[in-house]
This record gives C-alpha cells, structure tokens and sequence, in this order.
C-alpha cells in the first residue's frame, strides 16, 4: 500500500519528532552531567587551592622559625656571656691582692673587655629586632594575605544550576547532532594536552566548538576578582607569598647575619681579656711563672680554632685575622720582665718592644675584621639552590668570608619541575579571562599594596646592622692607637722626673704606686669568734658570770684551794697589788737591795749642760710626696764643694740628695733644695738599713745582710745603679728582720753593728776580697742603745745616737768616748732616726715627727 502524499509528510513528521525527541533528551541529559560535573570540580578546585594555601601558610611559618630560633639562640648565648664578662669586669682592675699590674696590660684587658660589650650588647639587639620583625611579617601576611581561598556563598549559588536551566540554552544546543562540528575547528583543545586516538582527536570539541553553558560556567568560575599582592620588584616565577616573604626578608636578615658576626666578635675579645687577667693573676698574685705560660697555649689554640671555623680561609686574601692570638704570645714575655727580679736597661727595653709587638697584633687584628665584616659589594653568582644548604639571592650584600657561617634560607624564585600554584593559576585566571558581570564582587585596588616601598637597605644594598658593626670596630682601632700613644708617653717619661700621666702623683715613674693601706684600727684586739668581740661578749654587764670551777669552791673534798683561807689570801694579793703596778711600770730592777735605773741616752746629764750651747740649725727641705726618710749619708769633700751636704734614704730605694748654698753656722733655718732619684737593682735584698757615701760612690747594706755598691759620683738621670759588692754577708739576717742599727766604711772595709735592745757595738771588718767573710773586731759597751750609728770619713771615729737625739763620738784607736751633741731642746716629740758627720765638722741629724695623722720629716745641722 503506498502512502500518499500527506502519508509521507506524516512520517517525516513523526521522523522528525522522534529524532529531535531523540537529541532532545541526548543533549539534556549531557547537560545533567555537566552540570553534576561542573559542581564536583568547583569544589574539587577550590579544596586543593585551600590545602596547597595551608603548605603556603606553613612554608612562611618554617622560614619565620628558623629566624626566631636562632635569634633566640644568639640572645641566650649573648646574654650569658655577659654575667661571665660582668663578673671579670667588677673588680675594675687586675690582680686584687697585690699592687696594680703594668698600665700596658691593663690596657690590653680593658679595651677587649670593653670590645665585649660592644658586641654582646649589639647581639642582644640586633637578635632582638630580626625576631621581632620576622614574627610580624609572618603575622602581617598570615592574617591579610596568604588567607584559604574559600568560596563566599555567591560563588556558591552561581556553581549550582537547575535543571531547568536547560531551558535557556540555544535551540542549536538543545538539539546539537552529536559527532559534528557546528561553530568550526578551535585554535586549543578545552583540557590538558593528552594522547589520544587521532580519530577521536578529529572529534574532540576544542576552542569555541563547546556548549554554550561550557563557556559561562567558566566565566561564572573564575569570573571573581583574585587581589595579587606580588611586589612590583619581584622577581621570578615562584608562587606570590615566596616573591613577597623574600622582599619583606630585606627588614631582617642583615640583623640576623650581623648577630651571627657578633657573636663570633664578642668570643674572641672574651678569650683575649680572660687570658690578659689570667696572666695579670699568675704573674702578679701567684708568681707562677710556668702556668702562665700554659694558660695563654689552649687560649692561642681556641682563638685560632674558633678563626677557622668561622671564617672562609678562601674568601681572604692574607690571613691578617689571625696576628690577634699573638697578642698574648707576646704579652707573655713582656710582662714577665716586667715581673723580673733585678732591674735591667736592655732587659726592659725588649719587654718595650714585646708590648709594641702585642699591641700591633691587636691593632691589625681589628683592621682586618674591619674589612672581612664589610659586606661584599661586588657581583657575585647567583647561587645554587642546593637540598640541606642555605641559600639566599645574589643581591643580598652579606659579608663574603663569612657566608658559611650565616645559615640564611629565602624563598625559592621558582617553582622545582612537576610542581603546580593552584592558587596562582586561579588568580591569573581571574586576571586575564574574567569578564566583568553585574553584581561580581570586586576587590579594592592593591596597587599600593604591591608598590615596593621596602627602604630598609642603603644605596649600595647594605643595612643599618652593618653600620652598627662598622662604628664598633672603628671605635676598638681608635683605642688601640690611643694606647700605642699613651705607652710612648710613658716610655719617653721613664727614668725622668717629669710627672707620669699614668700613675700615684709623686711617685717616680719606674715604682708602681703601691696603693698601701694602713691596718684597720683594733686588729690587735682579742676577737671572741661568733660573739661581737671581747668587748660585747655574753658576760658584759653581767655582775657574776658564772665558771666552770666555780663548783668546786663549795666541795671539802676537792684540791683546788679548797682548804685554804680564801679570805686571807685575797688580802695578801691585794696587797701586792701596788708593787706589781711599780713593777710593771717603771724602768728599774729590783735585786740585792741595790737600783740601777738604765739609761735613755749617751751623754751623762752633765755632760749634755757642757754641749747646750751649740747652735742648731734646721734645714727647711721640701719633701717629695710619698717619701719617708730613714737614712742619712753625710758627703765628702768633694761632694760639700758642690753645696751637696748629705744624702736621704728610704727602706726601699728611693732617696734625695740635699744641697744648700749657705752656711748653718749661726743660723736658725737653712733654705734647702733636693735632687730626687731611684736605687736600680736594691729590691731583691730587702729593706736598707745601712748608707756611706764617699768619692767611690754609695756602700749600703740590706736587712738580709747583703752589701751592696753604687759606683759613680752621683745618680745619672734620676737612676742610680747598684750592684753586690761582696759575696758574704753581714750577720744580721737570721730569719728575723734586722731592727739594729748598721754603719758601713769602705776604707778601710768596717762594719758596726748595733744588735737592738743591746747597750754595746760590735765592730766587724773585711779583707775586701769578694770571697772573704766577715770577721769580728772587737765590741764596745755604750751608756745606752745605739738608735743609730755612723763612721766618720777615715773611719777613725764612729758616731753614735740615742733615742732623745744626743751623739756620742767613739775613738776607735783609743776607745775612749765623748759626747758630740746634745739633745735639741722642744723636740721631744721627734722620732731620731740617723745622724752622720758632716765634712766640716758639723753634725746632721734626721727626723720624724707625727703631726695631723701623718709622718713629717725633719733635717737639723748642728
């Protein structure tokens, strides 16, 4: 049966309706899909965005930590060491028990003590100020920028679409035959770039050969407005928080680095002080000669490890750095000569040099840092970035010799291969492909945010921490050169009598000022240990303290004068009472019914009325300062030609030779000039006790017996050389210090010995043989005990003086005695100390008087 016309139209219609019912719901249930698909991925995208912008939080949180880490680490390191160098500091001196070390020495610990300072004191800060700047950028972009991208709920409504949407798409779309291209071949495919069938790549939709709704998801996905806070300086690939961490970094890694260096700087001045104090302690304390010298090694060693580990050997040209450690190399021998036991003119002048040598260690030494701490301005590489290494951009300017030691890590400038930036692709997206649409939230202008406005580095790239170091390290080669300076002053001073600018005023510039002070008032007393002393014990004021025998007294039986009368003989002791007060203080003995009261002085009364007539005449000398008088030398003939009358000593070495251009016949004072100098080489025997001067030269004698001789007519720019004269000694040593009275003749050779609390002398003479011992002459009994004595020019006559100023003359050859001078009238306070004869006939007699709480000396010629 064949179909009409309206038969065939009937099934084409049909035909039609079935086909476009047919890809009718081909197309819609495509769109199902899509849509389903186009959610899951929304989502899908957005949480990997989240969990890659959690590591990208993370990444800023390690590299904040390692700052804040070590930062922290420096300040505990620096803080520490500051208690130990506080502790060395304190005393403010070196050696606390003894007089003060050589000012050269004093000077080499000071200035690396104060050093010290500098750099734990720059530590401190500048490690506080890296800490402090890194935590709050890390704040700063944890809380503003690098935020999890979460959708907003907009973002949300416009990825969910409803079915019913279908409707509003194309009629091209709703009934779109599959497996045929309708808008013509795209220029890309719609996904990554796969391996595929070339078949099925003939058929690929690409370009714009999508649906319709393919095209405005995408708009609707990454339509909405990403904030970029890339740095307009930035450079490289790398995801934006690493290009901004890295800009931002410029606030605070030359802090970290120059911390690190401070650390290093405060160290080596530490074991430089620490090993001047201990040599100071050894040499002037303990006199430990060899453990000084094994005290500086382990420290020159230490020094030298601690150079090599911190400094590249290969970044440095000439190993200047490493003179500073020989600064203690030298400054052990100096010191040590310094310390040596006789005085020596060539001896002190290699100790000169050893000091100059210490001090230009320590002055190179800092020059050098001073260069090696610079930052290196030239153009280096860009460095490696290498696993378990630093690594930092070759535009940080960081000091070249130590980069090994600063353990700085910046942010990467790219992304390692088969790395992605989800969250970077999804901004760039939105930055390039978004299409402005009404009601899409847009973001403030960041403009200003991404304008670098960094101004923490100089024009030449470098920072503030480096001018801090720099100003430090300058200050350190100021003192260093103001040292060398002050040393040459000193030197150019020593053995002068023009005042030294470095010690006690009046003390001559080769004896150190001893800083001596007096024994505190009542050490003598009796202390009562735990009670307040014997004075404020338990028992004051108590009427009747009880004892530990007082029980007894009441026992019959005991043996302890328990049957005696008590009573009867209390009053016996009490009537000795008066005579044992006699006894104690008087001057008298008591025996065979006879007194002999001893006599205080050397010329009978009688005799002294003979003498009183004698003019005396008192020599108006001005005193050096710190200077006390215990000896006195009369000159000889040619020495009187001169106006020079006598010659003054102390104990210890230091005198002043009195000259006078008038007579003291008929006068009552005497004006009086001294010319001071320093016995060179007298130390080491002990106190002097004994001086003759003649045309040779001085003979002294020492409380430890020694003689000793200083040739010559007088001192040679305010030093006068001694020596030993001879080999045996005077036999007055003993154990005991001698508190006689000595006098010397060199010709012939004699000795008179005045033993104390002796009424009598005991002559001595030797053959002047270096070799020969001492052999006594004879010995002469005397009124009373010779204070001092002193021979006359041919040692025919000796002089003796008692305790109130009076002088006997002794004529040896006859033995017999006269008196010479009387006392002095009115100077009964005065303390006689020596008297000698003077060339003319005169006599001189020295003393010492307390006035005001110290000790003034006195010259009288009679």
């Amino acid at each position: 049966m064949e179909l009409g016309a309206a038969g065939y139209a009937a099934a084409g219609a049909a035909s039609a309706a079935g086909a476009g019912m047919g890809l009718f719901g081909y197309n819609r249930g495509n769109y199902m899909m899509d849509q389903k698909l186009h959610f899951s991925r929304f989502t899908a995208g957005h949480t990997y965005a989240m969990a890659q912008t959690a590591q990208y939080r993370e990444d800023i949180t390690m590299l904040t930590s390692l700052t804040t880490g070590r930062m922290d680490l420096y300040h505990g390191i620096a803080g520490m060491t500051a208690t130990i160098l506080t502790a060395i500091y304190c005393p403010g001196r070196l050696g606390l028990h003894t007089p003060a070390p050589p000012a050269w020495l004093m000077g080499l610990a000071m200035v690396n003590i104060a050093g010290c300072y500098i750099w734990l004191g720059l530590t401190m800060w500048m490690a506080m100020h890296a800490s402090l700047r890194a935590d709050s950028a890390a704040v700063h972009m944890l809380t503003r920028f690098v935020r999890l991208p979460v959708p907003s709920q907009g973002m949300l409504d416009r990825a969910r679409k409803f079915l019913s949407a279908y409707e509003e798409q194309p009629l091209r779309e709703v009934l779109r035959v599959p497996f045929f291209r309708h808008n013509g071949k795209g220029k890309g495919t719609g996904g990554n770039n796969e391996d595929m069938d070339p078949d099925a790549l003939g058929r690929t939709r690409h370009g714009n050969d999508v649906p319709a709704w393919f095209l405005k998801e995408k708009a609707i996905d990454q339509g909405e407005a990403f904030e970029s806070m890339m740095p307009l300086a930035a450079q490289g690939t790398a995801p934006e928080h690493f290009e901004v961490y890295r800009e931002i970094q410029n606030e605070w890694w030359p802090y970290d680095v120059y911390s690190r260096l401070s650390i290093f700087l405060a160290f080596m001045h530490l074991s430089h002080c620490w090993c001047f104090m201990m040599l100071a302690h050894q040499l002037t304390e303990t006199r430990a000669f060899f453990v000084g010298g094994a005290v500086v090694i382990p420290f020159f060693v230490l020094q030298q490890i601690i150079l090599t580990l911190d400094i590249m050997p290969s970044q440095v040209t000439i190993p200047l750095h490493r003179l500073g450690p020989f600064a203690q190399l030298f400054a052990y021998p100096a010191v040590c000569i310094e310390y040596r036991r006789y005085y020596d003119a060539d001896v002190a002048f290699i100790g000169y040099i050893l000091v100059y040598l210490a001090y230009a260690c320590q002055l190179i030494y800092t020059i050098q840092l001073l260069i090696i701490c610079a930052p290196d301005y030239g153009a280096p590489p860009e460095m490696a970035e290498v696993p378990s290494s630093s690594w930092w951009p070759s535009a940080w300017r960081l000091p070249r010799a130590f980069k090994h030691a600063t353990h700085l890590v910046a942010p990467p400038r790219n992304l390692e291969p088969g790395q992605t930036d989800l969250a970077g692709e999804m901004r760039a997206a939105a930055k390039g492909e978004a299409t402005a649409t009404t009601g899409q939230l847009t973001a403030e202008s960041a403009e200003g945010k991404r304008r670098d406005v960094h101004r923490a580095l100089g024009k030449h790239g470098e920072s503030p921490a480096w001018f801090n170091v720099k100003a430090g390290l300058i200050a350190l080669i100021v003192a260093w050169c103001f040292l060398i300076a002050g040393f040459t002053i000193e030197i150019l001073n020593a053995g002068t009598t023009h005042p030294s600018l470095l010690n006690g005023p009046g003390v001559p510039n080769n004896l150190r000022d001893p800083r001596y002070r007096p024994a505190k008032l009542g050490y003598k007393e009796p202390t009562e240990v735990g009670t307040g002393g014997a004075l404020y014990g338990p028992a004051r004021g108590v009427e009747g303290a009880e004892r530990r025998l007082s029980e007894l007294g009441s026992n019959p039986e005991s043996e302890i004068l328990s049957a005696l009368p008590r009573h009867d003989l209390a009053e016996k002791l009490r009537s000795l009472l008066p005579y044992l007060t006699e006894l104690a203080t008087s001057d008298s003995r008591m025996g065979g019914g006879v007194t002999q009261t001893a006599a205080t002085s050397m010329i009978p009364a009688a005799a002294q009325a003979m003498l009183t007539g004698a003019a005396s005449a008192q020599a108006l000398v001005q005193w050096p300062a710190l200077f006390e008088p215990r000896l006195l030398a009369c000159g000889h003939a040619a020495a009187h030609s001169k106006g020079k009358i006598a010659l003054a000593l102390s104990h210890h070495g230091r005198g002043a030779i009195i000259s006078t251009a008038a007579s003291h016949v008929g006068a009552k004072e005497l004006p009086a000039m001294t010319t001071l100098f320093s016995l060179v080489g007298t130390s080491g025997h002990g106190p002097l006790v004994a001086a003759a001067w003649d045309e040779a030269g001085l003979l002294l004698a020492a409380a430890t017996g020694a003689v000793l001789e200083c040739p010559g007519s007088g001192p040679s720019e305010g030093l006068w050389h001694c020596r030993l004269a001879l080999a045996a000694k005077l036999p007055i040593g003993n154990s005991k210090p001698f508190r006689g009275a000595v006098a010397l003749s060199r010709a012939p050779l004699r000795a008179a010995i005045a033993f104390p609390d002796e009424s009598a002398v005991t002559l001595f003479s030797h053959s002047g043989e270096p070799s020969d011992l001492w052999l006594p002459a004879g010995e002469v009994r005397t009124r009373a005990s010779a204070t001092s004595v002193a021979f006359s020019s041919a040692a025919k006559e000796l002089f003796l003086a008692s305790v109130d100023g009076a002088i006997a003359k002794l004529n040896i050859d006859e033995g017999s005695m006269e008196g010479a001078a009387a006392p002095l009238r009115g100077l009964e306070k005065h303390h006689w100390q020596a008297a000698c004869p003077l060339h003319n006939g005169g006599i001189a007699r020295l003393a010492l008087v307390q006035e005001a709480g110290s000790r003034e000396a006195s010259l009288f010629l009679s």
